[in-house]
């Protein structure tokens, strides 16, 4: 059930609105990102999951960094 055409102002309006709201988020983003919904909508989510596994794994290296430089 793609939907192929453009977002409007208010599909993102109410897009953001619900992702700002904790643990909801999370969800929604899982939910939207397996591609139910607007096409947009699927890719934005599959991003913003992308976005944060980097983070996590920026974190982890430097994280990861400071525990063996602090052992020298």
């Amino acid at each position: 059930m793609n939907d192929e055409r453009p977002m409007t102002t208010g599909d993102w309006f109410f897009t953001l609105l619900l992702l700002s709201i904790p643990l909801v988020n999370v969800i929604l983003l899982i939910i939207w990102a397996c591609g139910a919904g607007n096409r947009n909508r699927v890719t934005y989510c599959r991003a913003s999951i992308l976005w944060v596994v980097v983070a996590i794994v920026i974190y982890a290296l430097i994280i990861g960094s400071s525990g063996i430089f602090s052992r020298m």
